[in-house]
């Protein structure tokens, strides 16, 4: 077939990769990036700000920097965590009324919903792009870092999150129950 291609090791075949298997495979890697980072930052978050709080309160001296690098990391790390708690589906939604209607009222609430949504984030990046230019010019108060470290994290984290958003949304609307598997490790396909 032209859409697989043979994996072979060591001469004997080990598997067979498809292509339609891609998009899944860069799903799964991305995701893992976005785990990863998110991990680090939050580690240096907890770390800078232990270091800034014995540094002033034990050794009576403050380090410049700490606090300012925690805050970006914690920039960061909201914007990817939102997608992260969209993906393990931990945002709060309100549907007691929503349950009680027939299933076609349920799908076009939950599609408006979706277009509203997904129009909103939309907005969101297109309008960060204007405050990341901003920040390519404004350094930081103390480490005189630019700016566009931490507003970069808006157009990152809301396109990520509306990648998430529209994975979780989409197979609930277009009539596709997730398999067991699925579920349990959040794939797309």
């Amino acid at each position: 077939m032209a859409t697989e291609t043979s994996v072979a090791r060591g001469g004997a075949q080990a598997g067979t990769f498809r292509l339609r298997d891609l998009p899944c495979l860069a799903l799964t890697v991305l995701r893992r990036l976005v785990d990863i980072v998110a991990a680090c930052l939050f580690i240096y978050m907890a770390f800078a700000i232990l270091v800034q709080i014995l540094g002033r309160y034990v050794f009576n001296y403050s380090i410049a920097g700490t606090e300012e690098t925690a805050t970006f990391a914690q920039v960061w790390l909201v914007m990817l965590g939102a997608g992260i708690a969209m993906r393990h589906h931990q945002h709060v939604g309100v549907d007691v009324l929503i349950v009680r209607c027939p299933v076609w009222i349920q799908k076009l609430v939950g599609g408006i919903s979706f277009l509203l949504g997904l129009w909103f984030l939309v907005v969101v990046v297109n309008g960060s792009f204007g405050l990341v230019a901003i920040g390519m010019m404004v350094k930081s108060a103390a480490l005189r870092l630019p700016l566009v470290i931490p507003y970069s994290a808006i157009p990152v984290g809301m396109t990520y999150f509306a990648l998430e958003f529209t994975i979780a949304t989409l197979p609930g609307l277009l009539g596709r129950k997730k398999s067991a598997a699925e579920a349990e490790h959040g794939e797309l396909l």
